[in-house]
């Protein structure tokens, strides 16, 4: 069976930080060296440019200009773009780490369940290295094709290049997170569980719908859940590179989706009633004897036993991802008025009744309703 209330969550989050650890080592090992070339591309020609012309906002023109951004679009041509060793070697990791971690969650000893990575996965990552390669020369044909400009113009036009680091970090993390899934997955299939989706609490209104929905391996998730306006499929590459809608098996729901999955085994009320019985009956017996200190901490013992073994994970997870909701927790990238609307949406499925349940059974608390009702009333969240 699963592990005990307090320690599930804690596990949970400590594999979390484990996970978020080898990402952001795999976007910086792949994306690193791709931006740290651009930068040197881009303080060369920022020195270049002051010792032929001068002043960056002056227009310029004629054979040295040619000349200057001949030599530019060349160094940028010459930036070298091979992150796939890099995205496979962090892809095996994450899949080892996830495979790793699910065993844990799931009470089952350590094993080798396999860590060749995914043929989606190595299709995502050529496509994003041909993607960012297909910048960089873009950008150089910007800069080249240059007649007349100024340094912000030479600025401009390279801010395409930029793109190239950007798509290597979304790889890497992709990757990463995909694997990972996978290596969970693996975890809950070998030990006869289920998936429950785990989103963090600051997830987009789309990943917080599904948070604490279970399935079978092998079955796919409901995209269509959202707490937002409107749901979209997720995409990937087939067989030929094309981009085509597939099924939601597990996370990523989306680029930079840092969601997860764990092995679900269901939570043992059976159990949790036995040590609540054993517990109740060194209650008794202290009270025969006149122990009232013994049998008030029996009780305790027996009320904690009953709240950890039957501690229901995923109940939890949909009850914390409503309240998220209303409380209008949210990511920079995530706009103030998504979580608005979704939170108006919400409080219209959850009604204005007193003691009214959630859509997933929870009775939400009245000071959390108003608080909602406030924000949505004023457009926006109080931090």
């Amino acid at each position: 069976m699963t592990a005990p209330a307090s320690v599930v969550p804690a596990v949970i989050v400590a594999h979390d930080g484990q996970a978020l650890q080898l990402e952001d080592a795999a976007a910086a090992a792949a994306a690193g060296p791709v931006r740290d070339a651009l930068k040197a591309a881009l303080s060369w020609a920022h020195v270049a440019w002051s010792r032929r012309f001068g002043k960056p906002a002056g227009l310029r023109s004629g054979e040295d200009f040619d000349a200057y951004t001949a030599e530019l679009a060349a160094r940028i041509r010459a930036v070298s773009i091979d992150p796939a060793p890099v995205l496979l070697d962090f892809a095996r990791r994450a899949r080892i780490l996830g495979v790793s971690q699910g065993l844990i969650e799931a009470n089952a000893p350590q094993r080798n369940l396999g860590h060749e990575i995914r043929a989606e996965t190595r299709r995502q990552i050529d496509e994003s290295t041909a993607t960012a390669r297909a910048k960089l020369a873009q950008a150089a044909d910007l800069v080249e094709s240059l007649q007349r400009g100024s340094f912000k113009t030479i600025n401009r036009q390279l801010a395409v290049a930029d793109q190239a680091g950007n798509i290597v970090e979304r790889a890497a993390r992709t990757a990463a997170n995909d694997e990972l899934n996978e290596g969970l997955a693996a975890a809950a299939e070998h030990v006869g569980g289920r998936l429950v989706w785990i989103a963090e609490r600051d997830a987009c209104v789309a990943c917080l719908a599904l948070s604490g929905h279970v399935i079978e391996p092998g079955d796919a998730f409901d995209w269509r859940l959202t707490f937002g306006a409107k749901a979209y499929p997720p995409m990937g590459f087939d067989a030929e590179g094309e981009l085509v809608e597939i099924e939601l098996e597990r996370p990523p729901r989306h680029p930079y989706c840092r969601c997860r999955v764990s092995p679900w085994l269901g939570h043992d009320e059976a159990g949790a009633l036995s040590v609540t019985h054993d517990w109740a009956d060194a209650a008794a017996d202290s009270l025969a004897r006149g122990d009232l200190v013994g049998a008030a901490a029996a009780q305790k013992a027996a009320a904690e036993a009953s709240a950890s073994a039957a501690f229901d994970l995923p109940s939890a997870l949909r009850r914390e991802a409503e309240r998220s909701i209303l409380r209008g927790d949210a990511l920079p990238s995530e706009s103030e008025n998504v979580r608005i609307q979704a939170a108006d949406r919400l409080l219209n499925r959850i009604g204005s009744q007193k003691n009214s349940r959630s859509p997933s059974g929870w009775r939400v608390p009245a000071s959390v309703k108003k608080r909602a009702e406030r924000a949505v009333q004023r457009g926006a969240f109080t931090r």
